[in-house]
């Protein structure tokens, strides 16, 4: 028996919407539109939904004075590590960095928002503090060397005869 050409026009139709949907549907599942860090201290971090149970949070971004810039972030459930870390930064009120994967799309069982953690990094202010401060006295050090450099040429009192 053979297929008709009606027939097998319509399989294959049916066969490329599906190639079709099942392509844009894992590239919007799977994609990622941008990476980055970001720094701040998290304000709260929760588990909520009815059906779908997600991690959610926000972070102020803004350290200076009484104005909260917020990031709000998701936190995949397999992520254990970033989720304890996270609730550990909540409770301590630390300032630390963290990377996210910004999506395409959200999934109500991935999520709230399109940016998902991937890594936590703690830094206490005195580290932050430290590391500006080391920076600043290489620079202090490298500025005197340069300084001390340049007094080490004999200085001519000689005004007649000039290198020009």
């Amino acid at each position: 028996m053979a297929i008709s050409r009606v027939k097998l026009i319509s399989l294959s139709s049916i066969a490329v919407v599906l190639l079709l949907f099942f392509g844009v549907g894992s590239f919007y599942y799977f994609g990622s539109f941008s990476t980055g860090d970001r720094a701040g201290v998290v304000i709260k971090i929760s588990q909520r939904g009815y059906v779908f149970k997600t991690w959610e949070g926000e972070m102020n971004l803004n350290d200076q004075g009484n104005t909260i810039e917020k990031f709000e972030f998701s936190v995949e459930e397999e992520e254990t590590k970033v989720i304890e870390d996270l609730k550990d930064a909540a409770l301590t009120g630390e300032r630390i960095r963290i990377s996210y994967v910004e999506r395409y799309r959200t999934f109500a069982w991935r999520g709230d928002t399109k940016y998902f953690i991937t890594e936590v990094v703690r830094q206490k202010n005195n580290e932050l503090r430290n590391e500006k401060e080391d920076s600043r006295d290489n620079s202090s050090n490298q500025n005197e060397n340069t300084d001390d450099e340049k007094n080490d040429e004999p200085i001519s009192t000689d005004t007649t005869t000039r290198d020009m």
